[in-house]
């Protein structure tokens, strides 16, 4: 079966062969859907340039793309418009914070380390719907983002993310209710705790693995892919009844107190 057969998608936020994002790139390739993909910068583009020839993507829709740099994503949507004129789905995976946020209670985050969070973990997500929205009206596609049970849930050590990935969830909520008249849907997912690079960050990310193995009903972690069964479902033609919901691939862990 091939129900994204005929799609066309943007991935944005694959780092490397862990990445959550690479994981739906996978299963998006696997379900039929035509690909473009971004990477970080010239370091990262040596990881993800043969991840995208994989899955069969040209080279001209594998795009830079570093959201503080002036432009690069209106470059990014310009590249895509040009040789699609259309989009069926994007996926929005982004997400950092500074290295002194890591370590610092909230109450003592400078400003200018909240601001440059916020922009790369929420802020993007709105600017990456803005110029999404004339493509996914052409095909009543889908918008997805990734958040994390921090955002609604105080997390021991993720305290530097809970805020931003909050205002994320907020923001798909009122993306879904603005863009709904023209059949645009926005989710979110919420992955489990994961290897990832993006997760590195966080302090004692072996006891957060640990603890999430033990714990979740399913006594075990979720994969990258199984993510991507979500993230393909939500952009195919099974979900159009749906918008503005934050859905769960973490194994239960979200059901327990």
């Amino acid at each position: 079966m091939h129900p994204l057969k005929g799609k066309k998608g943007l991935i944005t936020g694959i780092a490397n062969n862990q990445s959550i994002a690479y994981g739906c790139a996978q299963v998006c390739h696997e379900q039929g859907a035509e690909l473009a993909v971004t990477y970080l910068n010239e370091k990262a583009k040596k990881y993800v340039e043969p991840l995208a020839h994989s899955l069969g993507i040209e080279d001209s829709l594998i795009l830079p793309l570093d959201i503080t740099k002036e432009g690069q994503l209106e470059i990014v949507f310009e590249e895509i418009s040009n040789q699609w004129g259309e989009l069926d789905f994007v996926l929005h995976s982004m997400a950092s914070a500074t290295k002194e946020m890591t370590t610092s209670r909230l109450i003592d985050i400078k400003l200018n380390d909240f601001n440059f969070a916020m922009q790369i973990s929420c802020y993007s997500f709105l600017a990456v719907a803005k110029l999404s929205e004339p493509l996914l009206k052409k095909t009543q596609g889908s918008l997805i983002t990734l958040t994390y049970l921090g955002g609604q849930r105080v997390l021991e050590n993720y305290h530097f993310m809970g805020p931003m990935k909050s205002a994320l969830e907020s923001c798909v909520r009122y993306l879904a209710s603005e863009l709904g008249g023209d059949n645009i849907r926005v989710h979110t997912i919420s992955a489990g705790a994961m290897p990832t690079r993006a997760a590195s960050g966080i302090q004692d990310l072996a006891g957060l693995l640990k603890t999430t193995e033990e714990r979740a009903p399913l006594q075990r972690l979720c994969t990258p892919r199984e993510v991507g069964e979500l993230m393909a479902f939500l952009s195919g033609p099974n979900s159009q009844g749906m918008t503005g919901g934050i859905h769960y691939v973490d194994g239960g862990y979200n059901i327990l107190g």
